[in-house]
């Protein structure tokens, strides 16, 4: 639903999976606020809502977040309330999690795709593949390059065909960078136009029918040229032998964290966490979830990445707060151009 700059809510979309109370890792004190947990990464999820509340200025609710047991209990209650009246099975939920200015919570609910615990907390990102691998040649046995147009069977892939592969493609136009791709809120229509542009058919890739073959994602730029963010993931692309994530930036208008004395997350001083602000100047996208675990676990640094670098056929890992880490290929996206060329 669209929103003003003014009229908004905050919010954060995260999984629920049965799978996850198997996984030490999510159980650990840094991820969950009781061990084990269905819920995926939780205190940071808790934590983007909370540092969105302080700047915002939505106090009732930043009262409400400080209880991250609380918030743990409230969201395992409404969704054995939502399995009952729904008689659904115990399975993987998208579950959307909003604060208003009064503090009310909403949830709602929705069935996603089950992945394996190897996607939700890969213990590496490897090396894309060659984008432009040798084939033999069926005439004379030769070594060839793939063309634009050729391609490899999906078995020479590297990955786990478990891991979920999305379509990635680059958007159009610069998305000027505010408060609100800076912190999560239901003020999105940045990245609604990013996706009804760039898109064949909007398809949204975080939506409950979309299987885990048809994942698709555009990237946002910045006025400067820089990759920001997806529209609902984080990228990480392969430059200098390493993985790299876009940085992110402070939000532009003036908030709780540039004050020092200000009460942290944690009842301390409110010093940033490591990938948290980032260092871009110029700003940035948002602070995804997966992506503070990432840079937390060293699967990948903060670099700027230019929007001119981004090649099609490029592989590049993607990853969000519900479905965990994918692969994708960049391939070329919807444009004004193509469209006048089809219309005429």
């Amino acid at each position: 639903m669209a929103t003003s700059a003014e009229d908004f809510e905050l919010f954060t979309s995260l999984r629920y999976d049965p799978l996850l109370l198997k996984s030490v890792e999510n159980g650990s004190g840094g991820l969950s606020f009781v061990s084990p947990s269905p819920f995926y990464m939780l205190v940071y999820h808790r934590d983007r809502m909370l540092e969105a509340a302080r700047h915002f200025g939505f106090d009732a609710a930043a009262e409400k977040l400080s209880d991250g047991k609380a918030l743990s209990e409230a969201l395992l209650s409404k969704v054995r309330k939502y399995q009952k009246e729904s008689e659904a099975k115990d399975g993987p939920l998208r579950i959307r999690t909003l604060y208003n200015r009064a503090g009310d919570l909403q949830v709602d609910m929705s069935p996603v795709p089950p992945v394996p615990l190897e996607a939700l907390y890969p213990p590496t990102l490897d090396p894309p593949p060659n984008p432009k691998p040798p084939r033999v040649s069926p005439l004379t046995g030769g070594a060839l390059t793939l063309g634009p147009t050729d391609s490899l069977s999906s078995s020479s892939s590297p990955l786990p065909p478990t891991i979920p592969r999305w379509t990635l493609m680059l958007d159009s136009h610069p998305t000027a960078l505010t408060a609100h791709t800076s912190l999560k809120t239901t003020h999105r229509p940045h990245y609604d136009a990013s996706r009804a542009r760039s898109l064949p058919g909007n398809s949204d890739g975080a939506s409950p029918a979309a299987s885990a073959a048809a994942l698709t994602e555009v990237f946002l730029y910045s006025p400067v040229g820089e990759i920001t963010e997806g529209s609902i993931s984080t990228p990480y692309f392969f430059r200098g032998g390493r993985w790299v994530t876009p940085p992110v930036g402070t939000p532009p208008a003036a908030g709780p964290f540039t004050t020092p004395t200000r009460q942290g997350i944690d009842g301390g001083p409110d010093v940033p966490f490591a990938g948290r602000w980032g260092h871009s100047v110029r700003g940035g996208g948002q602070r995804g979830t997966t992506r503070r675990w990432a840079l937390r676990k060293g699967l990948c640094q903060e670099e700027g990445v230019e929007r001119a670098s981004v090649k099609i056929g490029e592989g590049v890992w993607v990853s969000n707060g519900v479905r965990g880490f994918g692969y994708g290929i960049v391939v070329e996206g919807k444009t004004e151009d193509n469209d006048a060329a089809q219309n005429n």
